[in-house]
C-alpha cells in the first residue's frame, strides 16, 4: 500500500537497473552519524553537548582512474535516466575482504555528475552513492511529556551524547482531514509512521518579553507532494506541533505548538512553512480587514451560501463555473455570475453620472443649462484599514470618502464609516455642513451594513446608477 501525506499519495520510487560501472580497488564505504553540537555560553564556550541525529545512511565512493568513452556514455545515460538523485537502482558493492559483492539499493548523491578527460577516449570520474534503507527503524514509545522533561529524561539528558529524532505533526482545520506526521527520516514511533519530509527547522525559542515565536520549517518537495497537499487542503491556521523523541529513553517531548501563518514554494525542491504561537494574534495590528475590491468570503461557505441562495447567470456570463469564484463583482466568475450580489463582501466604487441643471447659468425658473456631472472615486481609500466602532451612545466618527460629485449648488458624497452592522445617530456633516434635503425624499441616506444587504443597501451616491455594490459598508 503506498504512503500518503494527508490525502496525497507519495510516489513510490521502485529501484530499477544496475549501476553500470565497477569501481577501482580504491573504493570506499562510509557510515557517518549526523551530529548537532550545542555550545554552552559558560567556560569560554569550550563546553559543548552533542546530539546524535541519526546513524546516517551508508555512502559509497566510486572512483575510476581510467574510464573508456563507451563506459562514460553508459554512466551519463544511466544518470540521466534516474533524474540525478531522484531514481533508485541496485549497486553491487565490493565486499571489504575483496571477495564477491553485496547488492544495495542506492541513489546518486545530490551533486552533479562530472568527469575529467585525460585523453581523447579516456577520463577519470568520481561520484558518491547513498543507500536507501530497506526498512525504516521502529521505536517503542514509553511515555509523552509536555515541554518539561521528567526526572528520567533529565538524567538521560546529562549524557555527553544524545540521540534525538525531531517530529512534526500538522492538523488542518478542515473537518475529517487526515493528520500529517513527518520527520527528518522515515521511522515508526509508537506505531505511528513518520514520513521523511523535514529538512530544517528554526526559530523555536522561549522569550520573556511577551513576543511570539515565529518558527519556520522546510519540507522536501522534489516530488511536488507538498505542493499537491497545499492545493488539496487549506494549510492556513493549521495546527502544527513540534516534538523531540529521545531514542534511549523512548520518551517523546512535545516541545512547541502553533499555527501555520504562511507557506511558500518555488521551482526548488523545498516547501517552506512559517508558524507562530498563540501570542501571534495578540501582536497583530487591529482591525485586520482592509477596504478592498476583492471579496473576503470563502465561496459557498459560511457567509457565502451559494448552494442555497445563488444560481448561475449563464445568459450574461456564459463561462461561469458553479465550483469556484474569482472574488469579483461583474467579473466572468464573480458575484453577479453566481446570482449573489446581495452577498458581495467587498467595496466597489465606480464613477456615476447624473443629469442636472447648472444654477450659475440662470434662475431656478428659467434659463438653466443642463449638464452631466460625474462623480470622482477616491482610490486612495483602498488598502486602508476598515475601522471598527464600538459605542453605547452617539459618537462622532470620521468616515472615509469613497466618491463625491458636484451637483451645482450642492455636493454629494459617499463615505465608508466602519464595518457593519451599525446604527446611525444624528448630526451628520460633510465639509462642516449639515445634509440638505427633505426627510424620506432627499438628503442623508444611511446603510446599516447588514449581511446580506437589504433591498435599499446599494453602495452608490443615490438610487440612480449602481444599485448593489457592498453588503458591509
Amino acid at each position: 500500500m503506498p504512503d500518503t501525506i494527508g490525502n496525497i499519495t507519495v510516489p513510490e520510487i521502485a529501484p530499477s537497473g544496475v549501476f553500470p560501472i565497477v569501481p577501482d580497488h580504491q573504493h570506499g564505504r562510509a557510515w557517518r552519524p549526523e551530529v548537532a553540537i550545542h555550545q554552552f555560553g559558560g567556560g569560554n564556550a569550550k563546553i559543548e553537548q552533542r546530539f546524535l541525529l541519526g546513524t546516517g545512511a551508508k555512502r559509497f565512493t566510486v572512483r575510476r582512474a581510467s574510464l573508456r568513452d563507451s563506459d562514460r556514455i553508459a554512466l551519463r545515460n544511466f544518470f540521466e535516466s534516474k533524474y540525478g538523485a531522484y531514481g533508485a537502482f541496485t549497486y553491487n558493492a565490493p565486499n571489504d575482504d575483496g571477495v564477491g559483492t553485496t547488492a544495495y539499493t542506492c541513489r546518486f548523491a545530490n551533486e552533479p555528475l562530472s568527469w575529467e578527460m585525460v585523453a581523447d577516449h579516456i577520463c577519470t570520474v568520481g561520484l558518491t552513492l547513498i543507500e536507501i534503507p530497506a526498512a525504516p527503524p521502529t521505536y517503542a514509545l514509553n511515555s509523552t511529556v509536555t515541554r518539561f522533561p521528567t526526572q528520567a529524561l533529565k538524567d538521560a539528558l546529562l549524557s555527553q551524547v544524545q540521540r534525538i529524532v525531531p517530529l512534526v505533526k500538522i492538523q488542518p482545520l478542515q473537518s475529517g482531514y487526515p493528520v500529517i506526521y513527518v520527520s527528518d527520516r522515515r521511522c515508526t514511533i509508537g506505531g505511528q509512521l513518520y514520513q521523511a519530509r523535514l529538512q530544517e527547522f528554526d526559530g523555536i525559542q522561549q522569550g520573556m518579553g511577551g513576543e511570539s515565536d515565529d518558527a519556520s520549517f522546510t519540507f522536501g518537495n522534489a516530488d511536488r507532494v507538498m505542493r499537491d497537499l497545499a492545493n488539496d487542503v487549506d494549510l492556513y491556521r493549521a495546527l502544527i506541533e513540534f516534538s523531540l523523541f529521545h531514542v534511549g529513553q523512548g520518551i517523546k517531548l512535545d516541545l512547541w505548538k502553533g499555527d501555520i501563518v504562511n507557506w511558500s514554494l518555488d521551482a526548488s525542491p523545498e516547501f517552506k512553512v512559517t508558524a507562530a504561537d498563540g501570542l501571534y494574534e495578540l501582536n497583530l495590528p487591529y482591525p485586520t480587514r482592509k477596504i478592498s475590491r476583492t471579496c473576503w468570503k470563502h465561496f459557498n461557505s459560511g457567509p457565502c451560501p451559494y448552494s442555497t441562495a445563488g444560481a448561475l447567470d449563464l445568459v450574461h456570463f456564459p463561462d461561469a463555473d458553479a465550483s469556484k469564484c474569482d472574488k469579483g463583482y461583474e467579473t466572468p466568475n464573480g458575484c453577479l455570475a453566481h446570482g449573489m450580489k446581495r452577498y458581495y463582501g467587498a467595496i466597489l466604487a465606480e464613477p456615476q453620472g447624473v443629469r442636472i441643471k447648472d444654477n450659475s447659468t440662470g434662475t431656478w425658473g428659467f434659463g438653466r443649462s443642463p449638464l452631466t456631472s460625474v462623480s470622482l472615486v477616491a482610490d486612495s481609500i483602498y488598502d486602508q484599514v476598515m475601522p471598527e466602532v464600538y459605542t453605547d451612545s452617539d459618537m462622532p466618527v470620521n468616515g472615509k470618502m469613497a466618491a463625491g460629485r458636484d451637483e451645482s449648488d450642492f455636493y454629494e458624497g459617499l463615505g465608508v464609516v466602519c464595518e457593519g452592522p451599525v446604527t446611525f445617530g444624528t448630526g451628520h456633516k460633510l465639509d462642516g455642513q449639515f445634509h440638505h434635503g427633505y426627510p424620506g425624499t432627499f438628503g442623508l441616506r444611511t446603510v446599516p451594513g447588514d449581511d446580506p444587504a437589504g433591498a435599499q443597501d446599494w453602495f452608490s451616491l443615490d438610487q440612480s446608477g449602481n444599485q448593489m455594490r457592498s453588503s458591509r459598508c
